[in-house]
């Protein structure tokens, strides 16, 4: 049995509705997800030389557009667990995907490209483990989680490439 304590906490009294508020699961988090990289370039305008952004072989428009994709299937993927989930067996499949939210936007803290390949590669072993646990719970929602685990190892081996060019 679930502490009620639990299950408001971790669970909604009701599951959210369909799409009103599948809307606002992904708006949310791709919103919130812009704050840190606005305040560190408002902070410092040259924060993409001085991480080495500027080594990476790829145009931030496609860092940009990757990772919206990324935060609103995060949304949508908590969005999908709490309609399909009606206990307390939500809890550590949503802990898990908001410390993978918060490792992704600490990306802005990183002071070079060695720790940036670094969050990379602890932000491959949370995309893995919280699509798997994800998957145990709704295989819905774990499809969500798909572009963050597909784009994981791809951006790791970018950054390392980056590392290796002169």
């Amino acid at each position: 049995m679930t502490s009620p304590i639990v299950t408001a906490t971790c669970l909604p009294l009701r599951p959210p509705r369909a799409w009103p508020g599948a809307v606002v699961y992904a708006g949310v988090p791709l919103v919130l997800a812009n704050i840190p990289g606005s305040v560190a370039f408002a902070v410092n305008p040259n924060t993409a030389v001085d991480i080495g952004l500027t080594r990476v072989p790829l145009p931030p428009w496609v860092f940009v557009v990757v990772w919206a994709v990324i935060h609103a299937g995060m949304g949508l993927a908590a969005w999908q667990l709490r309609r399909s989930t009606r206990d307390g067996d939500a809890c550590v499949p949503l802990a898990l995907l908001v410390v993978g939210y918060l490792q992704t936007n600490l990306f802005w803290l990183s002071d070079g490209l060695r720790s940036v390949a670094a969050a990379d590669a602890t932000g491959l072993l949370l995309a893995t483990v919280t699509t798997w646990v994800f998957a145990r719970h709704s295989r819905a929602a774990a499809r969500w989680l798909l572009p963050w685990l597909v784009w994981m190892p791809i951006t790791l081996t970018i950054k390392i490439i980056a590392l290796a060019l002169p």
